[in-house]
């Protein structure tokens, strides 16, 4: 540390950055902490009291830098426009401003980013410099046009539907709002066609259209001259755009543990710093440093300078001036002036996911690797490749080990196939960028040959995806772990700095072995003190699930048998089943669902349970006896079978599990020989646990509601009521609602739907009845608990 003062500098000013949250430092205390240490300085020189006032001197200027970086994070921190904060959505929303960048064209959609200086709409006008993200959607030669049309620098008027990044609406879940914002990006429009983009000003930004046109041009090629799928991931690999990859193949590099080669970061600067060095291998080593340094700043704006490439070029360009000049060669320092560079530039990088998980894995790298290298010297392998392969995977274990804490913070789960996939994947991905590279440049001089090296490169990505489809699909190829915190980490890089620290000093191979040991079973005693369940045991759970226009709600029994009644839409563009549902359960730690109930054959609740069966999460099926005259119902009960998913219909009912009781009050007489809607066939079931009760509706309307009045009259009273078609005007009647006389009721309904759910009317009718009112749309996912005596509600965002 004494000889590599930067590692000091960064620290204190990390700490700085961090403090801010805390409180703010202002310009006038940096004044003064620098004037008092520039004076004491001064004195101490001319009076030569170094000796003495160094203690009083080191502490001043720690202040100082502390100061420095809270003061950084000051100027950069995320300034929000209020105004947009309360606003979900917005028709008919213009923006006024210039194009600063465009993304690579996806197959269905255009997306390019406005800095405004105005913002319009019907019932408001905002003044303001801020960035949208501006989605356009419309047939493909509209879209062809419109991306030739399209430049950086473009002065336009957008026009479209303003919509929020959504955010965390369920447990578990990404906050795509926060991304955004902390991206500086206010919102999104979404445009409908070509024709609601105007052009003011053609002039365009030519460093920023230059790049945008190299890298149009180099997609290009992909297309031309590979498949879909092996264009996608050369668009990601070499251009930092990982739009087309499909959310299946991006989940199984996750459960393989190699999603990291899908961003462009470390790994691919490293490959393209090494194919540059190869290169000019005969060239001094100042000019061959240089030269390598040009071609990584190039391979920067190619990729469209994402935070990623940015990062990782910086840390590769420290550490290669401080080998060519001798300056440094120790990699923390390295590091550490990497750091600092990059936290000078924007201090919010130490808040990003990809600034941890690169620095964490460099670190790693260089405070493990050389205790596993040095252990396995003394094995004396005589088979060189063994030996690499062996210490490939040391590098690829210390890494892995490094990252695991933000590994399991940000994707919540362990791949225990990582270690052997990486040892094959990323050679593969190195290969895969060089012959990329190579027939991007051959194919300048020759199509014809740049045509079968692209060839080759397809049986490569082929294999790949083969490998990470096998691995990634695995029963067991990942462990889910739930609920790791930030304090978590902090535990376990602290017994992993005291294991690096001591264990070579041990001479023992046993006494190591103990004090790993001890070391793991403290990081996962201690990190188990925060747990906490969201879903508990012994308690009826209900966790009414935002799926947005429809229903979904998650059952938990106290036995821990679990049901899920309806699981959302699924449209072109979403599937709630797969991009919801799937996730909350991994998140729960649900492996599989034991009654998986259909209210009603609609696709806002029947429509998720399709990938859900598909994904083997559906034990059996409980719905409507089959309407001959409905074509999807048909549809469905043939997905049933050729699933072989157990199937029983709805008929007066109790299904018993443990102390919780389920009724399905159903009976197929009520309505026989008459000619029903679907809404009306829904099931109506009630789940009894102790004194507690809870009602399901389905989309049921006030005819159902009548005949089951008539029928069970004072048995339909519960303390939770779920009601009818999401608030609609055509359930929830008064003679229903006075048999139930609900003290919760709950509302599934989408975020300023165009049906207008929940309806006034049915608000106030249940208001009331004093019941407490609890929506989708208004709050997000929903927990409600009973102990078997009262019902209460848990807030799951402070858990």
């Amino acid at each position: 540390m004494k000889d590599y003062p930067a590692i000091k500098i960064a620290i204190a000013f990390i700490l700085g950055i961090l403090l801010n949250n805390l409180f703010a430092v202002n310009l006038i205390i940096i004044v003064i902490l620098s004037v008092i240490s520039i004076l004491l300085f001064f004195m101490a020189k001319h009076y030569k009291l170094f000796t003495k006032l160094k203690l009083l001197l080191s502490f001043l200027v720690l202040l100082l830098i502390i100061s420095l970086g809270n003061y950084c994070a000051e100027l950069n921190s995320i300034k929000r426009n209020v105004f947009f904060t309360n606003i979900y959505s917005e028709n008919n929303v213009t923006a006024y401003g210039r194009i600063k960048k465009i993304d690579l064209q996806r197959s269905d959609k255009i997306i390019f980013y406005v800095s405004t200086d105005s913002i319009r709409a019907e019932t408001f006008l905002v003044k303001d410099n801020l960035t949208f993200l501006c989605n356009v959607k419309d047939t493909g030669e509209n879209l062809e046009e419109l991306y030739a049309e399209l430049h950086p620098g473009n002065v336009v008027a957008v026009s479209g539907t303003y919509y929020k990044g959504r955010e965390q609406r369920n447990p578990g879940e990404f906050d795509y709002n926060n991304y955004l914002l902390s991206k500086n990006i206010t919102g999104i429009l979404y445009v409908k066609q070509k024709s609601d983009i105007s052009f003011h000003d053609r002039g365009t930004d030519f460093l920023a259209d230059l790049i945008f046109q190299v890298r149009k041009y180099i997609d290009g090629k992909f297309t031309e001259l590979h498949s879909k799928e092996t264009a996608a991931l050369l668009r990601g690999l070499l251009l930092a755009d990982r739009g087309e990859i499909d959310y299946e193949t991006k989940t199984q590099f996750i459960n393989s543990g190699v999603i990291h080669v899908l961003a462009v970061s470390g790994l691919h600067v490293g490959f393209i710093a090494l194919i540059f060095y190869f290169l000019f291998g005969r060239f001094s080593i100042i000019l061959r440093s240089v030269l390598t340094i040009a071609g990584l700043l190039i391979f920067m704006l190619i990729t469209g300078v994402p935070q990623s490439v940015f990062r990782a070029t910086i840390m590769a360009v420290v550490i290669i001036i401080g080998f060519a000049t001798n300056r440094s060669t120790n990699l923390f320092n390295s590091l550490a002036i990497a750091a600092l560079v990059l936290l000078l530039i924007n201090p919010n990088e130490i808040f990003m996911p990809g600034f941890q998980l690169s620095f964490s894995a460099v670190l790693a790298i260089g405070a493990i690797y050389p205790m596993i290298e040095k252990g396995i010297k003394k094995l004396q392998i005589k088979n060189k490749i063994l030996k690499y392969i062996i210490l490939f995977m040391g590098v690829s274990f210390s890494a892995q080990l490094g990252t695991l804490p933000f590994t399991l913070i940000y994707f919540g789960k362990i791949s225990v196939v990582a270690l052997f996939t990486n040892l094959l994947v990323i050679p593969a991905i190195g290969v895969i960028i060089g012959i990329t590279i190579f027939t991007l440049i051959i194919g300048l001089i020759s199509p014809s040959i740049a045509a079968y090296y692209a060839l080759a490169n397809e049986l490569i990505t082929s294999l790949l995806f083969k490998l990470i489809a096998f691995t990634g699909n695995l029963d067991f190829s990942h462990i889910v772990l739930r609920g790791y915190s930030f304090l978590d980490a902090l535990i376990f890089y602290f017994f992993l700095i005291l294991m690096v620290y001591y264990l070579p000093r041990f001479r023992s191979g046993f006494a190591a072995m103990i004090i790993i040991f001890l070391a793991v079973a403290n990081i996962y005693f201690i990190s188990s003190l925060d747990d906490k369940e969201l879903l508990v045991e012994n308690k009826l759970s209900i966790l009414m699930i935002d799926v947005g226009q429809g229903d979904s709600f998650l059952v938990k029994f106290p036995n821990n048998k679990t049901a899920l009644i309806d699981a959302g839409n699924v449209t072109f563009n979403f599937d709630n089943g797969e991009r919801v549902i799937m996730p909350l359960l991994e998140y729960l730690g649900i492996n599989k669902i034991d009654y998986g109930i259909v209210s009603h054959v609609d696709s806002d609740h029947y429509g998720g349970f399709i990938s859900l069966i598909l994904n083997n999460k559906i034990k059996e099926i409980y719905k409507p006896g089959i309407d001959t005259s409905s074509a999807k119902d048909i549809k469905f009960e043939q997905f049933l079978k050729q699933n072989k998913i157990p199937v029983s219909y709805f008929n007066m009912q109790a299904l018993q599990t443990g102390n919780t009781k389920v009724y399905i009050l159903n009976n197929n007489n009520y309505f026989s020989g008459r000619n029903i809607s679907t809404n009306e066939r829904s099931g109506i079931i009630k789940i009894v646990y102790g004194n507690n009760s809870i009602i399901f509706t389905g989309d049921a309307g006030k005819e159902t509601e009548k005949v089951y009045t008539l029928v069970y009259k004072e048995f339909l009273n519960s303390d939770v009521l779920k009601v009818g078609h999401h608030g609609s005007k055509s359930s929830t009647s008064i003679e229903f609602l006075n048999y139930i006389s609900p003290e919760i009721s709950l509302i599934s309904a989408g975020i300023k739907n165009s049906y207008g759910h929940p309806a006034g009317d049915i608000l106030k009718r249940i208001e009331k009845y004093s019941s407490v009112i609890l929506r989708t749309d208004k709050e997000g996912a929903v927990i409600l608990q009973s102990d078997g005596f009262s019902f209460k509600k848990i807030n799951w965002k402070s858990l």
